[in-house]
């Protein structure tokens, strides 16, 4: 694995947290080589191909920190087949996403549908979940399975929620932090927690954990969506404004609504499909009026809360780590 992937979209006076977990990511991706094998070709070839693209690893990351944070000595076999195991459910969903949003490239590189087509890619997402749950399987804390699975079903009903939202402004304004949270903080708070079970940490540094994850899940997500109207599309992947087009009203755009008149000017557009004209008109307003600030303000208040929430912790390397995590995950550029 090149470790130095992990810091594309980092700056480097954010890519510190790295330092403590960079041998155990290492394990991470020789474990997901060997696990994702496989004698049916199509299963093999769509596994290496997102493998190889690479990607934060940042599941991974939370689960092994989170750990050696809450006891240096965790038993490490556990932690990786723990770790590949959230990386692979997060791959799967990617592949579905991908499915689902019709979309055509991830990270500059083309997705699975548009290389296999979509019958292919709904099945190599359900290998990698299967043999996530095979590593799983190995585990004999069923507390274990019990938080994961739990996220995973909350992970699915916040897509649910969200393409049951597309389109609809109203729906958006409501449902906002109820989607962010089960499409992905509810995931990350879990790969935190687990990472406490599997070092053995005292409820209130679980409780902790799971609170650090959840709150850096939100910060994650904003982030995520404030690229959408800051983000350079050479960089992200992603063209700029393509969360609009596709009838996603996230936090930037939210904010800028409080406004009435954009408010109004939003929910026209919405109602005759909006445009990618449109959608970069409506990002520039976002922008000019000061709301892609406040929602990034906002990214950085979670990050904030989660880092609080360290606390009880003590000093190590993996504990400066995950307070590391927390800058690095709001400064991205990817």
């Amino acid at each position: 694995m090149n470790v130095y992937a992990l810091r594309e979209g980092f700056t480097d006076t954010q890519s510190g947290w790295l330092t403590a977990v960079a041998p155990y990511l290492d394990m991470v991706e020789r474990k997901i080589e060997q696990t994702i094998a496989s004698d049916v070709p199509a299963a093999y070839h769509l596994s290496m191909r997102l493998f190889s693209a690479g990607g934060k690893r940042i599941r991974p990351a939370l689960a092994i920190l989170s750990a050696l944070a809450s006891d240096g000595s965790a038993d490490t076999t556990r932690l990786i087949d723990f770790a590949v195991a959230t990386e692979l459910v997060h791959m799967a969903s990617l592949v579905h996403d991908d499915v689902v949003d019709e979309t055509s490239k991830r990270r500059g590189a083309p997705t699975a549908n548009s290389l296999w087509g979509n019958k292919i890619s709904v099945l190599g997402g359900d290998f990698l979940l299967s043999k996530a749950f095979g590593l799983l399987a190995r585990d004999v804390d069923s507390e274990i399975i019990r938080v994961l699975s739990g996220a995973a079903v909350k992970m699915t009903e916040g897509e649910l929620l969200q393409a049951c939202s597309e389109g609809d402004f109203a729906a958006w304004e409501a449902n906002y932090w109820t989607i962010i949270e089960g499409k992905c903080a509810a995931f990350m708070s879990a790969c935190c927690e687990c990472g406490a079970i599997i070092a053995g940490a005292q409820f209130a540094a679980r409780a902790a954990l799971a609170e650090y994850g959840l709150q850096i899940g939100y910060a994650f997500q904003i982030t995520d969506d404030l690229l959408d109207i800051t983000g350079d599309p050479s960089v992200t992947g992603k063209e700029t404004g393509a969360d609009l087009v596709h009838g996603k009203f996230t936090l930037p755009v939210l904010l800028a609504c409080e406004d009435a008149e954009e408010r109004r000017l939003l929910i026209e557009s919405g109602r005759i499909g909006i445009t990618r004209d449109k959608a970069l008109e409506v990002t520039n307003r976002v922008i000019a009026c000061g709301a892609a600030e406040r929602a990034a303000n906002l990214a950085n208040e979670c990050a904030e809360k989660a880092v609080a929430q360290l606390a009880c912790l003590p000093d190590s390397e993996f504990k400066a780590g995950l307070e590391g995590l927390a800058g690095a995950l709001t400064g991205r550029k990817v």
